[in-house]
């Protein structure tokens, strides 16, 4: 059951991007709560979630998120082509778990749940290495990965490898 309020976010998207063979063409608005995307094999539910985050950019139209807050309304505009709009997706402060997970293969898992949080679109307090530090040891302890640290991806199984990159997203505060 999704908890609404004065304040929660609405996600718009309404864009258009050629693809291989034919033109996607997408709108809806999500609230709070789940939202599932289906369709066949390459109908554009990837792009679609990348266009949000950032990752691809759509050939035409908007993506917004509106904040209601009792009789006025404020919101951003993460892209709109008629605008000239395109927030980088460090930006957008949109999570996105890419499906192998893309964690570094040369980091251990605290290293991993690490990268990101010194960048200047970290909104955490303290960007030192202990503070850092700090914010993977909660991540771990909140994914149950206590004592997988300096492991690294090839020595975890998938699930503990999605939990750290659920962990990595997480700890960046989108």
């Amino acid at each position: 059951m999704a908890v609404k309020s004065e304040h929660s976010p609405r996600l718009g998207v309404d864009i258009t991007k050629k693809l291989k063979g034919f033109e996607l063409e997408i709108a809806f608005e999500a609230g709070v709560g789940c939202l599932g995307i289906l369709g066949p094999s390459g109908c554009g539910k990837s792009m679609t979630l990348k266009s949000i985050a950032g990752i691809e950019t759509p050939g035409a139209g908007r993506i917004a998120l509106q904040y209601a807050s009792g009789e006025a309304a404020c919101g951003r505009v993460l892209y709109d082509s008629r605008l000239k709009v395109n927030l980088r997706p460090q930006e957008r402060r949109v999570g996105y778990l890419f499906q192998s997970y893309a964690l570094f293969p040369n980091m251990t898992v605290e290293e991993n749940i690490m990268t990101g949080l010194s960048g200047k679109y970290f909104r955490g307090g303290n960007k030192t290495p202990a503070g850092r530090r700090e914010v993977a040891e909660s991540m771990m302890k909140r994914f149950c990965l206590e004592g997988l640290g300096k492991r690294y991806p090839c020595q975890l199984s998938g699930g503990q490898q999605q939990r750290v990159a659920l962990a990595r997203i997480l700890a960046y505060e989108p």
